[in-house]
Order: structure tokens, then sequence, then C-alpha cells
């Protein structure tokens, strides 16, 4: 993961990290995953709470990323 990680650095590319414990909103709703969607499912998902989930994608990292900066993105 290292090794590659560095490549891709090298490449341009900026390395992101996010919690494992995220806010449904970035987890699922920024990601139009309507609240019926099989992916919010109980067996599916860990919830912590109504709002917070365990992170189950790396997603809602590039949710906060776009939030922050303009697009285009190079992230890994």
């Amino acid at each position: 993961i290292h090794e590659i990680s560095n490549i891709m650095v090298r490449l341009g590319y900026s390395l992101r990290q996010g919690p494992l414990i995220e806010k449904d909103y970035y987890n699922f709703e920024a990601l139009n995953m309507p609240a019926d969607h099989p992916a919010r499912d109980m067996q599916d998902t860990f919830f912590i709470d109504k709002t917070h989930v365990i992170r189950t994608h790396t997603s809602p990292i590039q949710i906060h990323s776009l939030e922050s900066e303009p697009p285009p993105l190079k992230i890994i």
C-alpha cells in the first residue's frame, strides 16, 4: 500500500484519509442513495446511531474533498 501510494503521489495524486465513523449524509445522501437503497439495510451497514454509520466505502472521502476544493481532483 505504501509503495503504490508513493508512486501515485509522485504522479500528482494526493493521499486522502477520512473518518471510520461517518455521517449518514456523506455515506449515503450525498451519493444519491435513497432511504430504501439496499446498502442501508441493517445487515449491510453498522449504524452507530440514527445519523452516524461505520464508513462502508471510500466515496465519502471524495465528497469531503469536493466540498473543500474545486475539481478536477487527483486523489487516492
